[in-house]
This record gives structure tokens, sequence and C-alpha cells, in this order.
């Protein structure tokens, strides 16, 4: 049975369920209607007890099959082979569409891929030959000529393969091109190829790779929900998903070799993977543990001469002024002395291209080897002009029609001022991966956090009691109390660890999900008239009605919000924000009418109707305050405006970040922005040096 056919079954006892609290309650509301006509009052009211108890029993019997529905139909589906079919046939649309976008960002193909040819390394970063792939293991190919390199792949026994390389050589633009095209050619029962950044896996928490392979598909794709709630999991479990792991070099070196054990340890015999790794990193951890079973490892060679001069040319007009055509000679000759080493590798061709040729600057005094004598001091000199030099070629545009224009203009000083700061986080907390939802943790200790909330209640308290008193009326003066008291009490409660939390995955796509959202808060109509009416029957008809409706809508809302449908794209830093934003504030909002329906009207009922409203005012603030401050959306968003104050981040900081994409600076893994090259991050902001280091220097140890 296919998942849908199996919902829609769910669905029909469900709507059973609600027909028969609909009929009894019509046949309860009638029954009382003819007591009443026939009996009198008092023999109605002796009923009204009764009908109200049956009515609750059945309210509450609907309202349990709603929730239990609404919590354990997708998880309840059947794994049947129809089912997991169509959830990779999504992951692989998605995983497409996300690293196509991420290809084109990065320029992979402007016009053609960098010619960086790939062969096997030492034999000692190796399993046997005969563990690996047919004797003699053959891997060679280039990286502009795909379909070779994916052929090689699949000649491997168990398609493991380790890519290794010195940093800057192309090993995770490699990876990207191995997912593009194994995606292009995806073959009935292969696996899906699915990039992810090592740098969140700790084996000591979750030993087996297919634990944290789960939670990682369950938050960068939240298009499988709708397949259920083990839907990543049975995909992995299955052998449906072949890792493409990004950045061992990025983890912890003592978690490096435990992470080969495990991934050795944990795939299933015929299962792939791939992983890019810088090769001393990778030297070490295969000497403190052992090689990666049945994986060959493959090495990218320096780009030649010609090779570089060729791909450069290609970027040129057909006529290069003299001063292009000299680097060019030089380059081919081999007398272009330390630009030579540096335009041999990726990161810095790229560079060349990027500073040089799209931001038009001459390049003739880059092979002047007076002012240039080492490497080191020509990429520094690229690595700084590099923010100039993308803002200058990529002016900004409105619109999102070229995704790798900025949509606003940017002063160089400020851009790299603000990526200066978040490198220097990064390099403090240790990784290469920004999460949104930890800068409020990089931003305050806990005390500190404290001391701001309260702050800022003390100046909104402020703010609010002046404004009170010039109205002088009082339901400016409960409004506020209310807002006062709900500001301070919904920050407090902010503290109970949403320095820590984690983004909640939400939708707010409306678009063709309009039955979806109608039949959620049908439901909640229901629901809340049947509850209502049975506690009506016994403590007030107003007030149940208002608890029932109110709360049940609330609750179909939430419900809608936390569905994700198949449609939606994979998770972006953007979205993930734009999403926790929107679902904050709309539980929020629901919050709060429903505290002051339900307080205003019950403290009203006795007979002060004026007098319980704007207690419901109060409570409604406190309560709406409190939803909307306990997530990690709030967290963020104060962390942001303390940097922003401090002029170390801009004001519209997501925005900022995009645009940081658009131009090529960052790059983006799931919710997560990494520097597109880990060289940029430590130019910005260089590793504090290694113990040994300062040791060994004596200004230091001084």
């Amino acid at each position: 049975m296919h998942l849908v056919a199996y919902q829609r079954h769910g669905d029909r006892w469900l709507n059973v369920a609600r027909v028969i609290g609909l009929v009894a309650l019509v046949g309860g509301l009638t029954l009382l209607a003819v007591m009443f006509f026939t009996r009198g009052v008092e023999k109605a009211g002796s009923w009204a007890g009764v009908l109200g108890t049956s009515l609750a029993i059945v309210g509450m019997v609907v309202t349990i099959l709603t929730s239990w529905w609404r919590q354990h139909a997708a998880a309840a589906a059947p794994a049947t082979p129809e089912v997991l079919a169509q959830a990779a046939e999504v992951l692989a649309s998605r995983v497409a569409e996300q690293w196509q976008r991420e290809a084109e960002a990065r320029s992979l193909n402007d016009p053609d891929p960098m010619p960086v040819r790939w062969t096997l390394s030492d034999d000692a970063l190796m399993d046997h030959e005969e563990h690996i792939a047919p004797a003699p293991v053959v891997f060679t190919g280039c990286s502009d000529r795909m379909p070779e390199l994916v052929g090689e792949f699949r000649r491997l026994h168990r398609r493991r393969l380790v890519i290794v390389g010195r940093p800057g050589t192309g090993k995770t633009t490699l990876a990207v091109q191995l997912v593009l095209a194994l995606l292009a050619d995806l073959r009935p029962g292969d696996p899906v190829p699915v990039l992810l950044s090592m740098v969140s896996w700790d084996p000591d928490a979750q030993p087996r790779v297919q634990d944290w392979l789960t939670d990682q598909l369950d938050q960068t794709y939240p298009a499988l929900s709708p397949f259920g709630r083990d839907a990543a999991r049975r995909l992995v479990e299955q052998g449906r998903i072949l890792p493409v792991l990004d950045g061992l070099d990025e983890l912890p070196e003592r978690r490096r070799p435990r992470v080969i054990t495990a991934l050795s340890g944990s795939l299933p015999r015929d299962g792939g993977v791939i992983m890019t790794s810088c090769i001393t990193e990778y030297t070490g951890a295969v000497g403190a543990s052992d090689v990666l079973t049945a994986a060959a490892v493959v090495r990218p060679e320096p780009l030649t001469h010609g090779e570089v001069a060729d791909y450069l040319a290609a970027r040129l007009p057909r006529r290069p002024d003299p001063s292009w055509q000299k680097v060019l000679v030089a380059l081919r000759a081999g007398t272009a002395g330390a630009l030579s080493t540096v335009a041999e590798t990726p990161l810095g061709l790229w560079l060349l291209r990027t500073v040089h040729i799209d931001a038009r600057q001459a390049p003739e005094r880059l092979i002047d080897t007076d002012q240039y004598p080492n490497p080191r001091s020509i990429q520094t000199h690229l690595l700084a002009e590099l923010i100039p030099a993308v803002l200058r070629s990529r002016p900004p545009r409105a619109d999102d029609e070229d995704p790798l224009r900025p949509k606003r203009s940017h002063d160089p000083d400020d851009v790299r001022r603000w990526l200066t700061s978040l490198a220097i986080e990064l390099r403090d907390a240790g990784s290469r991966d920004w999460r949104w939802w930890h800068l409020a943790r990089h931003t305050f200790t806990r005390r500190q956090f404290g001391q701001a909330v309260w702050q800022v209640a003390g100046l909104a308290a402020w703010l609010v009691v002046g404004l009170a008193a010039w109205l002088a009326a009082w339901l400016a003066a409960w409004l506020a109390v209310g807002l006062v008291g709900g500001l301070a009490l919904g920050l407090a409660v902010g503290l109970r660890g949403e320095l820590t939390a984690e983004p909640v995955k939400t939708s707010w796509r409306i678009r063709g999900r309009g039955k979806e959202l109608l039949s959620k808060l049908v439901v909640g109509l229901v629901v809340g008239l049947i509850g209502g009416l049975a506690v009506g029957l016994m403590v007030g008809l107003v007030v149940g009605l208002v608890v029932g409706l109110a709360l049940e809508l609330r609750g179909g809302l939430n419900a809608f919000s936390t569905s994700v449908d198949a449609e939606q794209r994979a998770t972006s830093p953007v979205t993930s924000v734009r999403n926790a934003r929107r679902h904050q504030a709309a539980i929020g909002l629901m919050g709060f009418l429903t505290s002051v329906l339900v307080t205003g009207l019950v403290g009203g009922m006795p007979g002060d109707l004026r007098g319980g409203l704007a207690y419901g005012w109060v409570c409604g603030l406190a309560v709406g305050l409190i939803t909307t401050f306990d997530s990690a959306s709030t967290t963020f968003h104060l962390a942001a405006g303390l940097r922003a104050a401090q002029r170390r981040l801009p004001w519209r900081i997501m925005g900022f970040l995009d645009d940081a994409y658009r131009l090529g600076l960052l790059r983006v893994v799931g919710p997560v922005y990494q520097f597109r090259h880990a060289e940029l991050q430590d130019h910005l902001a260089p590793p504090h040096p290694s113990p040994a280091v300062v040791a060994a220097d004596p200004v230091t140890s001084s």
C-alpha cells in the first residue's frame, strides 16, 4: 500500500470518529431541546448533567484519536518498497537541486571545470588491492571528464573512496562533482549520494554512522517527513544512502581515528562511502588506527604550466592586454616564479581568476620576484584583495534572477570586519561550521544573558509605564502591566536553556497546501466544539466554547506549521531562520489570543466582562511573550542585535550572509554556513599557535 493510500485509509477512520462525535453532539442538543419544551427547565437540567458527561467522554475520545493520528500517522506508515522508492526519489531530486545551486554559486562549470587530474595515493593509505577492486587497482581521471571518474568509482568492489590532498586542491569540489554526476546517471537500485559535513559527528556519542546520518537527513531534508517519521532511518538502514562525508581534517585530532574505525565497523559489507580529508590529517588518523576498509584513496596532481595558462586564457578576451600576455608566456615557460606554484592548485587558480580577471586588475607585478618572492606572499595578497575584488566584479541586483549577484551594496571594510568576526567566532569554537542557533552561546555566558534579559525588560517597563501614565486610561494601564510582566517573564523563561536549543523543523508554505491547512483548522473546530460543548453543559456554554475552540485552533495551526510537505527544498540557513521566526511568532500570537479569550471571558463571566477582558490582556501578553521568547530564534536575534550594536555584525545579519554566499565568500551545507575556503577563514582569523610552537618561540615564551 502506498503512503498516500495509507494516510487516506487512516483519515477515513478519523473522519468516522468525527462523525460519531458530531452525531452525538447534534443528538444530545436535540434531546435537550425536546426535554426543555416538553418537560420543563428542571427536567432538562437534570438531563443536561448526564448529556454533559456523555459528550465529555465522546469529546475526549475524539481528541485522543485526533492527537494520536497527528503524531503517529506518518510514522506508522508501512516500510514498503514503494514508500521507500518514493522517499528516495524525492530525496534525490532535493539533493540534486541543492548541489546544482551550490555548483552554480561556486562557478564550478564556468565555462568548464578545472582540469584537475586524480590518481591513486600511496599504498600505505589503502587496504589490500583484492579488497578494493579487480587487481591491479586503477583509478585515474580528470575533474573535467566526470563520466570517466564515475565509471572508475563504480568499478570499486564496495564503492568506497577517500579523496585526500593539501588545502585548496579541490577535494570538496570533486565530492560535489561526484554527487551531481552520480545523480545524473542514477541507476535502479543505486543509493542516493548525499553530501554532508562531518564536523558534527562524534563517534563516542553515535558509534554507528547510521545514527548520525539519520539525524543529518532529518535536519537537512525536511521533504522526507511526509514519508514517515522514520523514513530517513529506513533509507539509511536499508543501504539506500551513499554518504559523501566532507572534512575529516576539520574534526578534533583525537576523534579522527575513531571515525575511520567507526566507518569500517558500522558500514554494511556492501555499503559505500566517499570521504574527503587533508592528506596530513588522514595519514595521522590512519597511523593511529587503520585504513578505511576496502577504500581506494586518490590524490590530485598539480596542474601543469600549460593547463594553468590554457584555463586563464579561456577566461580572457581573445586578445588579452600586454600585461596578461606577458604573464601567460611566463606561465607556459615556467618562468613565472612563485606565481606558478600558487596557480598549480585550484584555490590559487580561482583566487588569481577572481582578483585579476573578474575584477580586472593587471597581473604583471605577480611575476616580480622582488615584490613577491615566495608563494605565501602571493596567496596573502590574493586573499587580502578577494573581498574588494568580488564586490567590484559583482554589483548588487535587487531581484533573484542572478544568484551570483548580491541584493545589496556593501562597503569592503564593513564586509571584512563582519567576516572577521565570524572567523574569530569559528576559530575560538574550533569549527568550520557557522550555525545560527549557536550565535547566542558564542555571544553570552549564561550570566551575561540574564543581565541582558533584565536590562531589556527594564527598558521596556520604563517605556510602557510612561505610555500608560500619559494615556491615563484603564485599558492602557492593564496593557502596560501585561507588557511589562509578560516581557520580563518571557525573557526569564528564555533562560531555561535556549542558548543551546535546536531550531524547530517547520514549513509555512501555503501555496498548494490550502486543503491541508483547512483540514487542520477544521479538525480544531470540530474537536473544540465537541469538547467545548461538553464542558459548557457543566460549567457554562460560552466558557466551554471559548476554551475548546481557542485551544484546538491553536493546536491545528501548530500541527500545520510543523508538518512538512515533500515539495520543500533542502534546508538552508536563511530558510531555517525564517521558518523558525515565523513559527515562533505564530505560536506566540495564538498563545496570546487563546489566553485573552479564555482568561478574559472566564474572568468576566461572574459579571465584570470589561474587567475580565482587561485581565485577559495581561495574561495573554504574558503567555504570548513567554511562548515567543522560549525559542532558539529569539536568543539568536538578541545575540545578533548585541553584535550589531558592537559593530561586529550587520543589523540584517542573514541578508548579509546570503549576499556573502552570492559573492562566493561563503558556502552553504544544509542549515550551516562555511567559508568558501578554509584558507580565507584562517587569513581573517589566524589560528592560535599550538603549545609546541609557543614553547619554541622565545619572544612568546618570555
